[in-house]
């Protein structure tokens, strides 16, 4: 059975980020390399029924990898835990960043939670539609669809942290910001790729399919609305990887065909901002190591922005440009 208010669970996932007094200036990064991701998995305060869960994920190493991308990516002022537990702060029932930006509370029992979830989509999806194409036969399975969904939740929490902990400048919601964070980073996950955002994807699309009519406080809450969370992730997936992606999720019909004409310019501007905002607080290695995927980002976006005002001139009846959309 799903937990009471899970809806808020995977929809409300971070509360309170206000900058606390005095907190370190995040150019302070640059002498304080040292800082990592850490998982820590409270064994002695992890209830019996939700051991197996834990188990899965922990098996997968898909927590400590992405930790450990993390760490080699940005130089961090402080260290970020992610602690594993059932014993968590009272009035936490879901992955929670606490206030200071350091400490990911994860309740063990959502690991147990998505798990049943995603055995029930999976079987709801085989049923009614069938396996999507863009996940492999042998992926879809409510085990593997658990430990991708989480780890994009992950991502979702971690991309908190570090707004809160760099101080980086946003221009719309933070959950948004958060979202396109765990995005671009499992995305561009070159063992993964898209994995994590679809299993995401399937996950909260369940979520939705048992939330039932969206009431005024989801309407008006922070967070997008779930359904159209699903959609963000599944267009960004596309918008990645078009010529392999576009047949199995937009032909198949998991993406609208309205949508799909904008998911590579969705994409391309996720995947140059998060670039550019990060570059500055980039590990001096790791930013020598992607210098040709952060100006192949900039390249993509101008493509992308030239290609995509050829189409809707043609739409439109109007004549081809003369000038280049940036002029």
């Amino acid at each position: 059975m799903r937990k009471p208010g899970l809806t808020v669970a995977l929809v409300a996932s971070v509360v309170g980020l206000a900058p606390c007094p005095g907190y370190e200036d995040a150019s302070a990064a640059v002498a304080r390399r040292e800082s990592r991701v850490k998982v820590v998995y409270d064994d002695a305060g992890i209830k019996p029924e939700n051991r197996e869960a834990v188990k899965l994920v922990r098996n997968s190493g898909a927590f400590e990898r992405f930790a450990d991308r993390t760490s080699k990516a940005v130089a961090l002022p402080h260290d970020i835990e992610i602690r594993i537990s059932d014993k968590i702060p009272q009035g936490i029932d879901n992955p929670t960043l606490e206030v200071d930006g350091r400490t990911i509370f994860w309740p063990a029992d959502f690991f147990t939670t998505t798990r049943t979830l995603l055995a029930e989509a999976v079987a709801d999806i085989n049923r009614d539609k069938g396996r999507p194409q863009a996940i492999a036969s042998e992926n879809f399975n409510a085990d593997v669809l658990t430990v991708w969904a989480n780890e994009f939740i992950l991502g979702h929490e971690i991309g908190h942290a570090l707004i809160h902990q760099l101080r980086l400048p946003l221009t719309g919601l933070e959950e948004d910001s958060a979202d396109g964070f765990a995005t671009f980073f499992t995305v561009n996950d070159k063992e993964r790729g898209p994995n994590a955002a679809l299993g995401a994807a399937i996950l909260f699309d369940q979520l939705a399919r048992k939330q039932g009519t969206v009431t005024l406080e989801e309407l008006s809450s922070d967070h997008a609305v779930v359904q159209q969370r699903v959609y963000n992730f599944l267009c960004a997936v596309v918008g990645s990887d078009p010529q392999r992606l576009e047949s199995s999720l937009v032909t198949g019909g998991y993406v609208p065909q309205s949508r799909a004409l904008l998911c590579r310019k969705e994409w391309t501007q996720l995947n140059y901002g998060w670039w550019t905002i990060l570059e500055p607080h980039l590990n001096a290695a790791y930013k020598s190591e992607t210098m040709t995927a952060r100006r192949q980002a900039r390249k993509d976006l101008d493509e992308e922005n030239a290609a995509l005002l050829a189409k809707l001139r043609q739409m439109r009846g109007q004549p081809p440009s003369r000038s280049s959309p940036d002029q």
